[in-house]
């Protein structure tokens, strides 16, 4: 399915762009109120790339949700 919407993201409209950018915000917002906000765009945007690319690399669910715990803990201590 993430390849169909992927290479024809036309299908979908314009919730492929209006979905990550709101995901971008509110992983945003909630890294603000933890280290500030003006740390918190960057952190978002490596946050963000790390995921996508344990996304790739995780070959099961929990494994992924562990090592995501993981570039959390260091990117916010």
């Amino acid at each position: 399915m993430a390849t169909v919407s992927e290479e024809n993201p036309h299908l979908l409209g314009e919730i492929v762009e209006a979905m990550p950018r709101r995901f971008e915000q509110l992983i945003t917002d909630a890294i603000a109120a933890q280290a500030g906000p003006d740390k918190a765009p960057a952190v978002a945007q490596t946050m963000i790339s790390t995921s996508i690319g344990l996304k790739h690399r995780a070959r099961a669910r929990d494994t992924y949700r562990e090592r995501l715990m993981v570039a959390i803990d260091l990117l916010l201590h």
